[in-house]
């Protein structure tokens, strides 16, 4: 019995001191864990001068889908409304370090009035800015212009592509400046036969020239957007099917040049795009035919969907 009591008194030691070696084992791996952890920490601490370690800024991104309008309420309370495809950007300091956005498409802002703070559009190479004011901005990426539109108050236009702001417009209210983008493809173009082509790549733009500055201009109908209404002032049916295009979330097609160049007036409110289709009948001879999504526009009736190779540029 003697024997046996001391086999299993040195088997429960032997298990003690494994069990200890266990949790020691295991309270060294912690250990090393945590300094591994703090190390790293220590180590974006303290990395040297040139090597400096910021964290990104966090951004915020609100993009209005195609056939939609959006409604943005900014930190400060100030209101944007954005178009069709369109997209807003700022970053987690706004209303601390400043007031800066971008804008990619248009929008219609109602700046809250701060003496001490700008507030600053950005978009397409130009600088807008503002104390407190209420103006629309039109820039897409697709389009070759860039217009900003002053319903009240008073904003400045900075010149961006050359690294330095530089101011090239102040306007007042009913006021409306356009700007031409100017991309690498169409200065290229323009030193060959003089004349600035239409195509912009936003991408590569090298800079912008002025079309019509201090234009004044029904604001209404620049906003109308805003109240679900469509106006159009001599406009060619190509243009229109842009912004028909975004408004209704369609594909618009052209099978003839001739209907492509019909220039149309109006304005239409709350309607669906057969109608919209259906007055512009009145005013032009054309037909168009619905695929799902896509409308294809043609002067004689189309009896079937056209193939790609039929449809124009």
């Amino acid at each position: 019995m003697l024997f046996r009591s001391r086999e299993e008194v040195e088997l429960k030691l032997k298990a003690s001191k494994k069990a200890r070696l266990v949790r020691i084992t295991d309270y060294i791996i912690r250990v090393a864990a945590v300094a591994v952890i703090l190390l790293g920490i220590g180590y974006l601490i303290l990395s040297g001068p040139g090597e400096p370690v910021t964290p990104a800024l966090a951004k915020c991104e609100i993009i209005s889908p195609r056939g939609s309008k959006t409604q943005v309420i900014l930190p400060d309370n100030s209101v944007v409304w954005l178009n069709s495809e369109s997209k807003l950007e700022y970053n987690n300091e706004y209303g601390i370090e400043g007031r800066e956005v971008f804008l990619e498409g248009e929008g219609y802002f109602e700046v809250r009035t701060n003496p001490e703070q700008v507030f600053v559009v950005n978009t397409a190479g130009l600088r807008i800015k503002a104390l407190g004011t209420t103006f629309n901005v039109k820039s897409y990426p697709t389009d070759n212009t860039v217009e900003t539109t002053l319903i009240e108050g008073k904003v400045d236009r900075e010149n961006i592509t050359s690294g330095k702001p530089s101011t090239i417009a102040t306007l007042e209210p009913n006021q409306k400046v356009t700007y031409f983008k100017v991309s690498e493809e169409a200065e290229i173009q323009e030193r060959e036969d003089g004349v600035v082509r239409e195509e912009a790549a936003p991408a590569k733009i090298k800079g912008i020239s002025p079309v019509l500055s201090n234009e004044e201009v029904d604001v209404s109908l620049v906003t109308s957007w805003t109240n679900n209404m469509i106006f159009f002032d001599h406009e060619t049916f190509h243009d229109l099917s842009v912004r028909l295009e975004r408004r209704f979330g369609v594909n618009i097609y052209f099978l003839d040049e001739d209907i492509k160049n019909l220039e149309f007036t109006g304005k239409f409110s709350d309607i669906i795009i057969e109608q919209v289709l259906e007055a512009l009948q009145f005013a032009a001879p054309f037909h168009y035919k619905f695929y799902d999504k896509d409308i294809y526009i043609s002067e004689k009736p189309i009896l079937k969907k056209p193939s790609p190779e039929t449809i124009l540029n």
